[in-house]
């Protein structure tokens, strides 16, 4: 039957090279048959198969789909002036587009030979692709929402893949409901997924975290980068119901590889861990929680600049030097939820929300400090990580230019929604994958988007992707969720329960909970110390180790630290007795009241204004007028005090309405 097609008979009229040309169109490796009869049916049968029909479609410009999809949808034929009329194209042009579907041997031409005119000649699709070839839309993207209970209700058994049957082990004369009950069960679910190869599930992982639909030309790439076969892996995993090799038309006829929605609802909760690759050094398991110490970071930041200052260079970045020497200072959070982003200084995080609180600035090459720190630095810290995070919650609504060394700009601040999502996926699920958080979002925020536009997906897709990951750093970084490694699950921690769901902290430490040495070291067990004690030891005390348990050196620079941090002594004393099982020893206690009585702080003011009078009398005269206005910073003498630079020319003005003389010294 099939050597009596019009297809048969066009592809018999050539030679055997030629018909090599036309299977390497289309992609295809091995020429099946022995001789020339044997290879054109077989071709013939390719040609009918959707895997490699659908790998033609994908390489037609628009024109030649309007062409191709115009003819379909005309049942099968048009003339070429009906053709140019559709498309609004002169003949001669739309000629070559045809040319181009005829080498691939989708359409064949009938000439008119009764006119001199060639706009009669008729274009055919071979009958074997009238069918085959749909010319639907994707209407609200229902095509990425591919269920298979849904699509295979009303199918046969015999209509399955033999594949996906054999996995499944289908029993004779068995109905397709009870097969599809045991095929999309989550047992069997979970037993395919974990038959994979490892490149298979990589595959199929990377496919989840697109929101599970991606271009066929992406993951292609993907592939063939990573030394796969993308015509071996995409007919395997579609044979198993894992994943849909669907197009439809959109300007172009565009192929995309959808993972079914029972398959994405399992993998919600049975997430596909990618495959660690060979020489990578796995990270030992552990469950990583941040707790405070970021914004004691923040109180440690604002005491380094006013200790040491801060230069930058030329450029206009932080010095090098002055990232590591900060560090050093600073405790290190874990910042290593996403390995690429692993290098981050904490100062680069660090200055841009002392810039949003308006604390510091520029001046010539210097980050400065540009307003009084103590009312801050004595804020309780919990009211200080609320500001933080509100700060940094409406950082991206506020229109602001600032120099780049207050822009975090290796992992900017989050979009509030993309958080607020993040928060809410986490609360539903108590424990999930990341990978989980970017299918759920991606799929939401982009996929069936009102806007959505495929042309534009990987690039409006790698935009989301930064955005979702800034969201889960900063969660990570603020001590809101903890990171359970490797597999990188992530729930609320303590702290992150107590700010999104008001749930009290335990701010109790047992009796036991730290055990103080001789030499001053302190160990600290963290499931017998409060969140609050925790925070207080890393603001009073040196932090040597932790592993299991905090090892902690008690001396008298990181005591007198902590006093300069606006901690009270008298209540970490408190913690101490309270936590020790012994007696505080009386040295210790000596000591600790030697360390915080009469800290030899020398304080140095730059752009102070010194106003002296001759006379004391003229001095009481002019601070009444202005004492109450906020202008005085210090009185230093009953002639002499020191004003605010911004106000001199209002106390000028005060001076003058006194008739007082003014001699302004710049």
């Amino acid at each position: 039957m099939s050597q009596e097609t019009v297809l048969y008979q066009e592809l018999e009229k050539l030679d055997l090279n030629e018909i090599k040309k036309i299977a390497n169109l289309w992609n295809i490796q091995k020429i099946p048959g022995k001789d020339k009869k044997s290879t054109i049916l077989g071709l013939m049968e390719i040609f009918q198969n959707e895997f490699y029909l659908k790998g033609v479609l994908e390489k037609f410009t628009p024109l030649q789909v309007n062409i191709l999809t115009s003819i379909l949808k005309n049942k099968g034929v048009m003339t070429l002036g009906e053709i140019s009329r559709k498309v609004n194209i002169p003949p001669i042009n739309v000629e070559m587009e045809l040319n181009v579907l005829r080498k691939y041997y989708l359409l064949y031409q009938r000439k008119n030979r009764e006119r001199l005119t060639n706009n009669l000649d008729k274009y055919h699709t071979y009958d074997e692709y009238q069918k085959l070839i749909k010319v639907e839309t994707n209407p609200k993207g229902e095509k990425f929402k591919y269920s298979i209970e849904k699509s295979l209700h009303k199918a046969t058994l015999a209509e399955l893949p033999e594949e996906w049957k054999e996995a499944v082990g289908v029993k004779k004369g068995e109905h397709i409901d009870t097969f599809l009950k045991h095929a999309l069960s989550a047992e069997f679910l979970q037993k395919i997924i974990d038959d994979l190869s490892d490149f298979d599930k990589d595959v199929l992982h990377q496919i989840y975290i697109h929101g599970g639909v991606i271009e066929a030309d992406t993951i292609r790439n993907y592939i063939t980068v990573n030394r796969g076969k993308f015509e071996q892996t995409i007919p395997h995993l579609t044979a198993l119901h894992l994943v849909r090799d669907l197009y439809y038309v959109e300007d172009k006829f565009i192929r995309v590889i959808v993972i079914p929605k029972e398959i994405l609802d399992h993998l919600q909760f049975s997430p596909i861990l990618p495959p660690v690759k060979k020489g990578t050094r796995v990270r030992q398991e552990k469950i990583s929680a941040n707790g405070l110490d970021f914004f004691l970071n923040v109180k440690k930041l604002i005491s380094y600049i006013s200790r040491k200052g801060l230069n930058l260079a030329k450029s206009g970045k932080i010095k090098q030097a002055d990232h590591k020497r900060t560090e050093t200072e600073l405790l290190s959070p874990d910042i290593e939820i996403f390995p690429e982003k692993s290098q981050v200084y904490q100062i680069e995080l660090i200055l841009p929300i002392l810039k949003l609180l308006g604390y510091v600035d520029i001046k010539g090459e210097n980050v400065i400090l540009i307003q009084e720190t103590d009312d801050f630095l004595k804020k309780d810290i919990f009211e200080i990580m609320k500001l933080v995070i509100h700060e940094v919650n409406e950082a991206r609504t506020r229109r602001l230019n600032p120099p780049e060394v207050f822009t975090a700009t290796e992992v900017p601040f989050y979009e509030k929604g993309i958080l607020d999502k993040t928060v809410k996926l986490i609360m539903a699920h108590g424990k999930i994958n990341t990978s989980v958080i970017f299918s759920h979002i991606i799929r939401d925020h982009l996929v069936f988007a009102p806007t959505f536009q495929i042309k534009t997906y990987e690039e409006d897709l790698a935009d989301l992707r930064k955005e979702i990951i800034s969201a889960i750093f900063y969660l990570q970084l603020f001590g809101l969720i903890e990171v359970e490694y490797p597999q990188r699950n992530l729930s609320l921690s303590e702290l992150g329960l107590h700010y999104f769901n008001h749930e009290p902290l335990v701010t109790v430490t047992e009796k036991g909970g730290i055990t103080i040495n001789p030499d001053f070291s302190i160990i600290a067990f963290p499931d017998r110390v409060s969140l609050h004690g925790i925070h207080l030891l890393k603001a009073f005390c040196e932090l040597k180790d932790y592993d299991r348990v905090y090892t902690f050196l008690l001396t008298k620079d990181s005591f007198q630290l902590g006093i300069l941090l606006g901690y009270d002594k008298e209540t970490f004393i408190h913690f101490l007795r309270e936590s020790s099982k012994a007696e505080l020893a009386q040295n210790l206690l000596f000591l600790l009241d030697d360390w915080g009585n009469n800290l030899p702080i020398v304080t140095i003011t730059e752009d102070s204004v010194l106003l002296r009078t001759k006379d004391s009398q003229v001095m009481e005269l002019l601070l009444g007028q202005i004492k109450g206005k906020k202008f005085v910073l210090e009185e230093v003498s009953p002639t002499g005090i020191i004003i605010e630079k911004s106000k001199v020319m209002e106390v000028i003005a005060i001076a003058e309405k006194l008739n007082m003389i003014i001699r302004l010294n710049r």
